[in-house]
C-alpha cells in the first residue's frame, strides 16, 4: 500500500496522474501511516473546495499609490505650464512698455527737431546775403 501510495505521489508530483488515481490518493493517505505534508496538502485541496464563493468577501483596501502621484504630477505640470504662460505674458508686456517708450522718445526728438529748423528758417532767408556788409548796407571803400 505504501509502494503504491508512493508511486502514485511521485506521478501526482510530475502532473502525470488521471482524476481516478488522484482520488486512489486521497483514499490511501487517509488510512496511511506518514506522509504528513502529503496528508496536510490533500486535506487543504479538499477544504478549499468546500468553501463556498459567497464566503469571501473581497474588499478593495489596497489603494493603488500610482493614482495618487498621478495627481501629483498633474498639479505639477498644471502650475508649470500656467507659470510659463504668465512669465511669458510678462515678458510680452514688457516689451511691448519699451518699445512705447520709445517711440515717445522718437516722437519727442521729432518734435525738438521741428522747432530747431523752423528757428533755422530765418537764417535760410539770410543766406543769399554773402558776407555781413551786405546785411547791414555797409559800404567800404576799396583803395
Amino acid at each position: 500500500m505504501e509502494n503504491r501510495l508512493s508511486s502514485l505521489l511521485e506521478k501526482y508530483w510530475e502532473g502525470e496522474t488521471t482524476l481516478e488515481e488522484e482520488r486512489e490518493i486521497k483514499n490511501l493517505l487517509q488510512n496511511a501511516k506518514g506522509f504528513e505534508e502529503e496528508k496536510k496538502f490533500f486535506l487543504g485541496i479538499a477544504g478549499v473546495s468546500t468553501i463556498q464563493a459567497n464566503e469571501f468577501e473581497l474588499k478593495n483596501k489596497i489603494k493603488k499609490p500610482t493614482f495618487h502621484w498621478l495627481k501629483i504630477a498633474a498639479l505639477f505640470i498644471i502650475f508649470l505650464t500656467a507659470g510659463s504662460v504668465i512669465y511669458r505674458y510678462q515678458v510680452k508686456k514688457a516689451e511691448r512698455e519699451a518699445f512705447e517708450q520709445v517711440m515717445q522718445a522718437f516722437n519727442l526728438i521729432q518734435t525738438n527737431m521741428q522747432k530747431g529748423t523752423e528757428s533755422l528758417g530765418a537764417m535760410e532767408e539770410m543766406r543769399h546775403l554773402n558776407t555781413t556788409q551786405e546785411i547791414f548796407n555797409i559800404k567800404e571803400e576799396r583803395q
